[in-house]
């Protein structure tokens, strides 16, 4: 089986976007750090390092299909934010613009009738079905507990536990 121009051009762009993903979570982790938010930090490491796993992912497939991976540059991201709670909405926003690209990619690979790639991408749909919803329940925790400190060093403790 082989990809299409096409697909193998929105899968390339796909390889951009987790890397993207990976240093969007990195300066938030970077954030977090400074922050001296070291459990909230060390969950954002993961983050960063399960996006690594996503590209990679995403290169070895398209090497699998005899396609060509091309590395495009990806842009500086922010390190500066006004708390827990903004990284993790901006963490949210960028889930859902992850969700809507590994769609398109979904639907295109339907439209081309390329199974493998259906049958890939899927796995990844339903990654971000779980990933929204951590981030929408990290959301309401924070939200929950507002400005108290200790609310927020019970959160950081537990965010240190993934």
């Amino acid at each position: 089986m082989k990809l299409s121009k096409k697909l193998e051009k929105a899968l390339n762009d796909q390889i951009k976007k987790e890397y993207e993903a990976s240093y969007v979570y990195n300066g938030m982790r970077i954030y977090l750090d400074d922050a001296n938010l070291k459990g909230a930090s060390s969950w954002m490491l993961k983050q960063t390092q399960e996006e690594l796993e996503h590209a990679e992912a995403f290169v070895q497939f398209v090497k699998s299909l005899d396609g060509q991976v091309k590395l495009e540059d990806i842009k500086a991201q922010k390190t500066e934010y006004a708390g827990l709670l903004e990284v993790l909405e901006a963490a949210y926003e960028h889930e859902q613009m992850i969700t809507k690209s590994i769609q398109d990619l979904l639907e295109l690979a339907i439209s081309e009738k390329n199974y493998a790639a259906e049958n890939f991408l899927r796995k990844f749909v339903d990654e971000q079905v779980e990933e929204e919803d951590n981030f929408r329940d990290l959301i309401e925790l924070v939200k929950f507990v507002g400005k108290n400190k200790a609310g927020l060093l019970k959160v950081d403790g537990g965010l240190g536990q993934r």
